[in-house]
């Protein structure tokens, strides 16, 4: 659970950092953060497809299963 909530912390870092270097640096500068960004623009939408196929492919009770399953 910790290591979800510092991953989580971390993204959001990298994301003000990138948003407020976005607003600093002059054009010339932001060629190389544009590579970055537009990687961002095109996993988007794959990450976004392979959780909704989770999603919808997960079993309804998993939950139930996990308990199940430490309480074994």
């Amino acid at each position: 659970m910790m290591c979800r909530k510092i991953f989580s912390v971390v993204i959001v870092l990298i994301a003000l950092v990138m948003a407020v270097l976005v607003s600093v640096l002059p054009q010339e500068k932001l060629a190389s953060l544009f590579y970055a960004s537009r990687f961002v623009e095109v996993m988007i939408p794959f990450l976004g497809a392979g959780a909704l196929i989770k999603y919808l492919f997960s079993c309804g009770a998993c939950k139930t299963c996990d308990k199940n399953k430490i309480s074994n």
